[in-house]
């Protein structure tokens, strides 16, 4: 093995973590521009560029959860996702381990460093599982600063 391989090694960590920021960002803007289509249609259109189903799925179900966690600061939220698959199996994991989730936090701090669109932003917000738990908990007379979510809980999908 040369230098040149031991050079190529050590940049395909860098390639991949761009590619990753890379369709985060195009799954950002197609979430800020979707205004009536199914989550299936966003999960597709995200997919047609990733080429992975897998991660589009998850690029859907994780950004809306990191905007209200940047945007809803004063709510206490769980550091846990429980995934439930098609055949009711459960697996618990931390999101603070979870490196798509901590790449999604590093660009959508980049993007709030910027110009921000309110209408873009409520896109996102509003496919937000525990964003709408919160709305629903305000409505109700909470006080944003007692609010305490349980874990993000994500439906793997079918295939």
């Amino acid at each position: 093995m040369g230098i040149f391989d031991l050079f190529k090694k050590k940049q395909q960590p860098q390639v991949q973590e761009n590619e990753l920021i890379q369709s985060i960002r195009h799954a950002i803007e197609i979430m800020e521009h979707a205004d009536s289509e199914s989550p299936e249609e966003i999960i597709e259109k995200i997919g047609q560029y990733t080429k992975d189903e897998r991660l589009a799925w998850e690029l859907y179900c994780l950004i809306p959860s990191v905007y209200c966690r940047m945007i809803v600061k004063e709510v206490q939220y769980s550091n846990e996702m429980i995934v439930i698959f098609p055949d009711d199996t459960q697996q618990k994991a931390l999101l603070s381990n979870h490196r798509v989730y901590e790449v999604i936090q590093s660009v959508v701090v980049d993007k709030f460093s910027g110009e921000i669109d309110n209408r873009k932003i409520q896109n996102i917000l509003f496919q937000s599982s525990e964003f709408n738990a919160i709305n629903n908990a305000l409505n109700d007379g909470s006080a944003l600063e007692d609010l305490v979510t349980g874990p993000l809980v994500v439906f793997a999908p079918e295939k």
